[in-house]
């Protein structure tokens, strides 16, 4: 089932998207996830546990509205982005866009490109941990089946 959210983007970040999407011949919606997902994988990002969602500044610059699909993994991913780095998805596009857009194409440039499902696998386990409820996100497969494919292998 494919999910559907909203977010707003700076003309100038949506030219690029559009622009690298259409070369890298993925939708819009997969070129954005696949480049959050390369972001959080592969970059470190400050985390500010005991604050509040940030969000883009108001009417700084001129943006349009953007409809993104997703699948509900993928969908489950934006929402704990906002969590974990306190940030709303315009924001953290923007700020992705602006930091790390070279390094990403620089990767999609030594990496195959024929994958379009790079994001695969996400799962939550949910414990009790001396009387605390705890969560554990995955954002890719559970290291107990990692384990279990290795020693196959």
């Amino acid at each position: 089932m494919n999910l559907e959210t909203t977010t707003c983007i700076s003309y100038d970040h949506l030219d690029a998207i559009q622009r690298y999407a259409k070369l890298y011949e993925l939708s819009l919606s997969r070129f954005i996830i696949n480049f959050i997902n390369y972001v959080v994988s592969h970059k470190s990002i400050q985390i500010k546990a005991y604050s509040q969602l940030s969000y883009r500044k108001r009417y700084s610059g001129k943006w349009r509205r953007l409809h993104i699909v997703l699948l509900e993994h993928e969908y489950e991913f934006i929402m704990d982005i906002r969590k974990v780095y306190k940030m709303s998805l315009a924001k953290f596009i923007a700020y992705c866009m602006d930091n790390y857009l070279n390094d990403y194409l620089n990767a999609l440039e030594k990496e195959d490109n024929t994958d379009n499902y790079r994001f695969s696998g996400y799962c939550f386990h949910v414990f009790l941990e001396e009387g605390i409820q705890c969560c554990q996100f995955y954002w890719g497969p559970h290291p107990e089946i990692l384990k279990k494919a290795h020693a196959i292998s």
